[in-house]
């Protein structure tokens, strides 16, 4: 499973290091990011499902009382194992040898378009269909 990850991670960076012409820090930079949201759109989209099912989810009582520190500490949660499992140590090196070669170049970006249509489509169905989610007041 984390050799797919891996291969998401690298097909992001080869697509980040072109946009970028090159530089390294900024396409490590812009694909960590996107995996970091993307990885918090899923979730999210898991939560949101579980949620409009009737299970109470309260993931956003982290530190009720400031939003921004809120989001911080959510989004740091996807960070911070995104990093130690690709950046640090220069394990990104590693990756690139191993994976760049045998990389699908389109898989990151079908990942992240395919999670971020994933939660539209859940967020239309829901704005259509209020009451197949119990969102309607009787």
């Amino acid at each position: 499973m984390l050799e797919i990850y891996y291969r998401i991670w690298v097909s992001l960076f080869i697509k980040a290091r072109f946009a970028q012409k090159g530089d390294i820090n900024l396409s490590l930079f812009f694909s960590l990011m996107a995996l970091t949201v993307t990885n918090f759109i899923n979730v999210l989209l898991v939560l949101t499902i579980l949620s409009l099912s009737g299970i109470k989810i309260n993931i956003f009582q982290v530190l009720p009382e400031n939003g921004i520190i809120q989001i911080t500490t959510i989004c740091l949660a996807f960070l911070i194992p995104n990093y130690l499992l690709l950046i640090h140590n220069k394990k990104y090196q590693v990756l690139l040898n191993r994976y760049e070669n045998i990389n699908d170049k389109n898989m990151g970006m079908r990942y992240f378009l395919l999670s971020n249509i994933a939660f539209l489509i859940l967020i239309i169905l829901t704005i259509i269909f209020p009451d197949f989610f119990g969102l309607t007041k009787n």
